[in-house]
């Protein structure tokens, strides 16, 4: 052995204190990157010899240290795991706004909604019915039945611009997937090549696997990692990253909730078309609310405004108006006309003008009585009536509407815990960092108080006095 193997197992030491504490100060300064996993460097004892030789010779002691990796502190389990958990609390996130906006466009419950503007309609033919012979109290009538028409066709025509701007936001979303899905394909390419190289890639993985988790935030995307440090990305079965190939996906269907019925909306891949298979993350939350939620909604109250139009314009027809006869100005009354024109929300209208041509009264030859016109207020109580269906609609909708909102808010917590869990695991503590540092800053003291009294002594041993 070599009389100066104490300096060079010294000098190991140094080497490898002074790089363990470089990377402790990589981890500090990036303890509050987003997707940064800590990393820790690998030591092992340089061992003696222990092949024997014809002259070769050990006195047991070891050589030193050296640094055989650095690793990176990631549990893919937990990011699995996360992941999913995320892509589920983005969607259940997702439907919540989706609800808000409908809620936000019905806007019930309300002292000016639609549910009190026909109350208001309905006590309007109690007045009429009344004061069959009251001009003003007719004029009411039409000013509130025109109110009921034109808040239908406004809550309607609103609807039609969330589903159009859902769609839109549709659109940006598989942009947004599509970029991700490219990032992650790069990534794996650039690690791969790393990898051959053996150069270090926890950075790069690191990069990658915040893309995999934006892609799982967005689509439900699981990702699986492969022996050489790449990851595979799958969506629904179907591939969607595969080592450095990225495949597109693309928004089909109807841009306008009318159309839907001809060309639905979905998601497919470009390269084939076939169905994408979207059921979590952002994404599906957009799906649902173009083929579900915004077109049920309108559906609802479209169903509403029918029965309103068929049910007033069956009862009204069964009574007779005011009319007067053009030449002679004498009482004429004629049998009541269509009040509503239209067969939805979207084109319902008042189709009477002249508040004469009400037909309040059940029989011709009395048109000053309101026996029909207390029948059109009983509609408000009828079962099967708009009112009662349109309060059941909206009833719904707030029922559905809380149950999303209890869903995020378990799910919230447990995608939170879930990501506590893997930051535990993978993220930066600065107090164990500190005190590794000091540690390593002991560590390196050590060495370097080896070598000086190796020195001192050699220079003893070399300089003595005989």
């Amino acid at each position: 052995m070599s009389t100066f193997s104490g300096l060079n197992t010294a000098l190991s030491a140094l080497y490898a204190q002074r790089r363990a504490l470089d990377l402790t100060g990589q981890n500090i300064a990036n303890a509050n990157t987003d997707g940064y996993s800590r990393q820790r460097v690998e030591l092992s004892p340089v061992e003696a010899v222990t092949k024997p030789a014809f002259w070769s010779k050990s006195d047991g002691v070891g050589d030193g240290v050296r640094i055989t990796d650095v690793t990176r502190l990631h549990d893919e389990f937990m990011s699995n795991r996360t992941r999913t958990e995320r892509g589920l609390n983005e969607y259940l996130q997702a439907q919540g706004t989706v609800f808000a906006n409908v809620e936000q466009t019905l806007g019930e419950p309300s002292d000016t909604g639609l549910q009190s503007q026909l109350a208001d309609y309905w006590n309007a033919w109690s007045d009429v019915a009344n004061r069959p012979g009251d001009l003003s109290a007719r004029t009411q009538l039409l000013s509130r039945a025109n109110t009921v028409a034109d808040t239908m066709g406004t809550t309607r025509q609103n609807l039609d611009n969330l589903f159009g701007e859902t769609r839109e936001a549709l659109d940006a979303d598989i942009a947004v997937v599509n970029q991700t899905s490219g990032g992650i394909a790069d990534l794996n390419a650039r690690i791969a090549l790393a990898r051959n190289a053996n150069m270090p890639t926890n950075e790069l993985s690191d990069q990658r696997d915040q893309l995999v988790l934006k892609l799982s935030e967005m689509t439900g995307a699981t990702g699986r990692l492969n022996e050489n440090g790449t990851m595979d990305v799958s969506l629904g079965g179907n591939m969607l990253v595969q080592g450095d190939t990225a495949r597109n996906l693309q928004a089909v269907g109807s841009t306008t909730v009318d159309g839907i019925a001809v060309a639905p909306v979905q998601v497919q891949f470009a390269d084939n078309g076939s169905a994408a298979g979207i059921t979590s993350g952002k994404v599906a939350s957009g799906l649902e609310a173009l083929t579900t939620t915004i077109p049920g909604t309108v559906a609802g109250l479209d169903s509403v405004a029918s029965t309103l139009i068929t049910t007033v314009n069956a009862q009204h027809a069964q009574g007779f108006d005011i009319s007067t006869d053009p030449g002679t100005g004498a009482l004429s009354p004629q049998a009541g006309g269509a009040f509503f024109t239209g067969s939805s929300a979207k084109d319902i209208q008042v189709a009477i003008t002249d508040p004469t041509k009400i037909a309040a009264s059940s029989t011709a030859t009395t048109p000053y009585q309101g026996d029909n016109a207390n029948a059109m207020a009983a509609l408000a109580k009828d079962p099967q009536g708009a009112d009662t269906q349109y309060r059941n609609f909206v009833v719904d909708i707030g029922i559905q509407a809380q149950t999303v909102n209890r869903r995020a808010q378990a799910q919230q917590v447990i995608s939170d815990d879930v990501t506590s869990a893997e930051q535990a695991e993978s993220g930066v503590s600065l107090d164990e960092e500190m005190t590794n540092m000091l540690q390593f800053q002991r560590a390196y003291e050590a060495a370097a108080k080896v070598i000086s009294v190796v020195d001192t002594t050699l220079d003893t041993l070399i300089n003595m006095k005989r």
